[in-house]
C-alpha cells in the first residue's frame, strides 16, 4: 500500500514538472508585441501640428529617406483620402514596416507610432492596432511557411482565412477583396481547364460572367488595365480546346475570345497578325526540327555537310535568329522542345 502511494506520487510529481517545464519553454511575446502592447494600453494619442511642406519629388526617393515629420506628410497625401478604408491602412503599414525595423532595430514601434500620430493624429490608436495585428499576422505566416507549402489549396486557404479572420475580423474581407476575387477567378479558370474539351462558347461565357460579378461597377477599369493578362488566362485554360481545331478554326476562335473580353476592331486585326508570324514560325520550327532530327540520328552522327546544311536551313527558316538558334543548340537548348500554348506564343 506505503509502495504504491511512494509510485503514485512520483507520477503525479514527475507530470508537474514536465507542465512546468512546457510552461516555462512556451514561447513569450518578442520585444516588438511589448511595445505594441505598452503603447496601446497607455492609449496616447497626439495633437495634431502642422507639418513640414509636401516635398515636391517624393515620388523619387525613398519614404525613409525624409524626416519623420515629412513621411507622416507624405502619408497623409498619399493615404488621406482612403485612410478610412482598412485596405488602405494595411497598404500604408505594409510601408512603413517594409524599412523601419532595418533603420530603428530596437524601437522602430514607437517609430512607427510616431509617424502615425503626427499624420493621422485622431486615428492613431486604430492604426497602431491595425499595425500590431499585421506583425502578428506576419509572424504566422513566417512559422507556418514549411507547413502550407504541404498542405492543398483548400486546406491553406482555411488556415489562413482562420488567421486573418481572428486577427481582423469583418476587416479582412475589405483588406484582402481583390484576392478574394482573383480566388474566384482563378476557380472557374481551373474547372474550365479540367472540363472536357468542346462547348468553348459555354466556357467564354461562364468566364465573362465570373469577371463581372467579381469586379462588379470596377470592372470596366480593371478591363483596361488587365485585359491581357486575363484574356491569357482564359486561352490558357481552354489549350485542350484550341488544340484539336485546325489552324484556320482556332484562329477564328481566338478572335472571338479577344472580342468577347473588349478588344476593338484595330487590336484583333493586329492579334490576326501575329497569330500568322506565330503559325509560320511554329511550322518553320518543326520543319526544321525534323530534318535535325534525322540527321542527327544517322549512323554514325553528322558530317560536316550535314551542319552546313543544318547552317542554311536556319537561315532559311529562321533569318537573322539563325546564328542565335545555333548557339542554343551548342548549349543544348532546342526551341523545338518547348511546349507551345496556342494565344500565348
Amino acid at each position: 500500500m506505503i509502495k504504491n502511494k511512494k509510485f503514485l506520487y512520483i507520477v503525479l510529481l514527475s507530470i508537474s514538472l514536465i507542465f512546468l517545464i512546457i510552461l516555462f519553454l512556451r514561447p513569450g511575446k518578442d520585444k516588438n508585441q511589448k511595445d505594441f502592447e505598452s503603447i496601446l494600453t497607455e492609449g496616447k494619442t497626439f495633437e495634431s501640428r502642422e507639418l513640414p511642406t509636401l516635398p515636391e519629388d517624393y515620388g523619387d526617393h525613398k519614404l525613409m529617406e525624409y524626416s519623420v515629420e515629412e513621411i507622416a506628410r507624405i502619408l497623409q497625401e498619399k493615404y488621406g483620402k482612403n485612410i478610412e478604408n482598412p485596405a488602405a491602412q494595411i497598404a500604408m503599414i505594409e510601408e512603413l514596416m517594409k524599412d523601419l525595423p532595418k533603420l530603428y532595430p530596437n524601437d522602430w514601434v514607437k517609430v512607427l507610432n510616431q509617424i502615425l500620430g503626427y499624420a493621422f493624429p485622431d486615428k492613431v490608436l486604430e492604426l497602431m492596432r491595425m499595425s500590431e495585428n499585421l506583425y502578428n499576422y506576419n509572424k504566422f505566416r513566417e512559422s507556418n511557411m514549411s507547413k502550407v507549402g504541404l498542405m492543398s489549396d483548400e486546406a491553406r486557404r482555411q488556415m489562413v482565412w482562420k488567421e486573418r479572420y481572428r486577427l481582423f475580423g469583418e476587416k479582412a474581407d475589405q483588406i484582402w477583396a481583390m484576392e478574394k476575387k482573383m480566388t474566384a477567378i482563378g476557380d472557374t479558370l481551373k474547372r474550365i481547364k479540367e472540363s472536357p474539351a468542346g462547348n468553348l462558347d459555354a466556357k467564354l461565357s461562364n468566364y465573362s460572367q465570373t469577371l463581372r460579378e467579381q469586379f462588379g461597377k470596377e470592372y470596366p477599369r480593371i478591363m483596361e488595365n488587365k485585359r491581357q493578362q486575363l484574356t491569357e488566362g482564359f486561352m490558357v485554360s481552354v489549350q485542350k480546346d484550341l488544340k484539336v481545331l485546325s489552324y484556320g478554326e482556332r484562329k477564328s476562335a481566338l478572335r472571338e475570345i479577344r472580342s468577347a473580353m473588349g478588344m476593338d476592331s484595330a487590336a484583333l486585326g493586329r492579334w490576326d497578325a501575329l497569330e500568322e508570324e506565330r503559325e509560320k514560325a511554329w511550322q518553320n520550327q518543326q520543319k526544321y526540327s525534323d530534318k535535325r532530327t534525322q540527321l542527327s540520328s544517322k549512323k554514325g552522327g553528322m558530317t560536316p555537310e550535314d551542319e552546313k546544311q543544318l547552317d542554311s536551313l536556319r537561315k532559311q527558316y529562321f533569318g537573322e535568329e539563325a546564328e542565335i538558334i545555333k548557339n542554343e543548340e551548342a548549349s543544348g537548348y532546342f526551341r523545338a522542345q518547348d511546349e507551345r500554348t496556342y494565344g500565348v506564343n
